[in-house]
């Protein structure tokens, strides 16, 4: 008789356990066809017949994969976490740090990273670095972002967010006046990243860091490699400011690829100017198209105007305003429309 007990109680159980795994192969082949609504109406109609822990946990995990928002997705995790440690918590904890950078909440990511970042041997450890470097970088805490980018970059040789981390971290070394370290890091990325898509922003920084050190020959060195390499980047025309102003300051340049000659810079304040546009790339075109037309001379420059950077196409410079209006009235005779404009 008891045998008989035992053995419909392991039928029972095993038909159980095929209908749960039928019912999740079925959920599963939602989400495969992103069908991420019925799966999860699906999730729902499951989680009250949940007896064990690990079926509770994925159901939940599964509900914050389907969710379309993060607040939902959050609630599931949250829940998740509530459990006994388990297969998920680690994924939980990278996911909802994730979702604290996204929306800028660093306290909440720093708070999921730091709780994985006591698991070292956690698959998510190097993830979880990167996140709170992150974390501490945005919310400009640049001391820690440095400690947790520093070992990412340690353990995280071929991480495809590693040169982000690199960039981050001499930014931060920058931004706390350690110039040195900030050069020294941005020189690493350099070799180690010769073609990497932050070069225009790291040359602008290592040219502002040479610079802040009065190193200023390796501070032009770099403003021209990045006005000559990168033409089109937004940080071009800064890197021309700061040309021009090191020139004014009496800090010797041989002339600049896209601005006229040194001594014109400095003695000729006076430019009749065609355009200003709000990019680069907008002015490279605009440049173009008055040479096309037969205009000659023409160079982009860099103005603010209420806090805002404007690029200006402009021809000249002129000493006097007297020839600045002479080469306004002949381009007007070419319904060429201009403006007068004094370097301060």
């Amino acid at each position: 008789m008891k045998k008989t007990i035992c053995q419909i109680i392991v039928f029972f159980s095993l038909c159980n356990i095929s209908l749960w795994g039928q019912s999740l192969s079925v959920v599963y082949n939602y989400i495969a066809k992103n069908k991420y609504n019925t799966a999860s109406q699906k999730l729902k109609s499951m989680l009250p017949q949940c007896k064990v822990d690990d079926e509770k946990v994925e159901i939940l995990y599964l509900l914050g994969q389907c969710a379309d928002n993060a607040d939902d997705a959050s609630f599931y995790y949250k829940e998740i976490l509530k459990e006994k440690e388990n297969a998920y918590t680690d994924r939980v904890l990278i996911h909802l740090a994730k979702i604290g950078l996204t929306h800028e909440d660093w306290t909440e990511a720093k708070q999921y990273s730091d709780k994985l970042l006591t698991k070292t041997f956690s698959l998510y450890y190097s993830e979880a670095l990167f996140m709170n470097a992150q974390a501490h970088f945005c919310n400009a805490e640049y001391f820690p972002a440095i400690t947790s980018y520093k070992e990412f970059i340690n353990i995280s040789l071929d991480s495809s967010q590693r040169e982000l981390a690199m960039l981050n971290c001499g930014t931060a070394y920058y931004e706390l006046k350690q110039y040195s370290k900030a050069i020294e890091q941005f020189s690493q990325m350099q070799e180690e990243s010769p073609n990497s898509n932050f070069n225009p922003y790291m040359l602008y920084l290592l040219g502002l860091s040479y610079e802040n050190r009065a190193e200023y020959t390796d501070a032009i060195t770099h403003y021209k490699t990045l006005t000559n390499d990168y033409p089109y980047s937004q940080y071009s025309p800064l890197a021309e400011q700061q040309l021009v102003s090191l020139i004014e300051q009496g800090h010797y340049s041989s002339s600049l690829t896209t601005l006229p000659q040194t001594d014109e810079l400095i003695d000729k304040k006076y430019i009749v100017q065609l355009a200003a546009l709000e990019s680069s790339t907008k002015a490279h075109k605009a440049q173009d198209e008055y040479k096309a037309l037969g205009v000659k001379n023409t160079f982009i420059f860099t103005k603010s105007v209420n806090g805002k950077i404007y690029y200006a196409v402009g021809v000249g410079p002129y000493s006097t305003e007297n020839e600045a209006l002479y080469k306004k009235n002949r381009l007007a005779e070419k319904n060429i429309n201009s403006y007068i404009y004094k370097k301060t």
